[in-house]
């Protein structure tokens, strides 16, 4: 599409161009008016009164273009700055599912190390028991 429009555009030029040479021995007339309400009246060529208009319209369009680029570029900038930030907050996101899968690796090996030396506990508790128990055979 896009080379459709420079294609156009560029044929646009040379019809203007083709114009102006064929019109360049033309005069027009030109009316001229001041504020005190005299009117001047001015020959001009046609083919530079195309080109004058030719001129201001390139102008005009690149003015506009211009314009409604600038809008588009603060548009994507500002969607790259959510992007970082979401990005920022998915880093700091990750981050801390890794430190708490960190913490919950240590609870974990902290309760095993429990659950092992309760088990120690019971078995010394059983064996004090069984002691207890011989010398209260033994005294009765």
């Amino acid at each position: 599409m896009k080379r459709v429009f420079m294609a156009f555009s560029i044929l646009m030029v040379l019809a203007v161009i083709y114009l102006c040479l064929i019109n360049f021995e033309n005069y027009a007339g030109v009316n001229f008016s001041t504020l005190s309400g005299e009117i001047f009246s001015k020959a001009i060529r046609v083919s530079t009164y195309t080109t004058l208009i030719m001129l201001s319209g390139i102008f005009v369009g690149a003015g506009t273009v211009y314009m409604f680029l600038a809008a588009q570029k603060d548009k994507v900038k500002a969607y790259k700055r959510e992007l970082e930030k979401s990005s920022i907050t998915g880093a700091d996101s990750a981050s801390r599912v890794e430190v708490l899968e960190a913490k919950i690796k240590t609870l974990e090996k902290a309760f095993n190390t429990v659950i092992d030396e309760r088990t120690q506990l019971e078995v010394q508790i059983k064996s004090l028991n069984s002691e207890i128990d011989s010398i209260r055979k033994k005294h009765d």
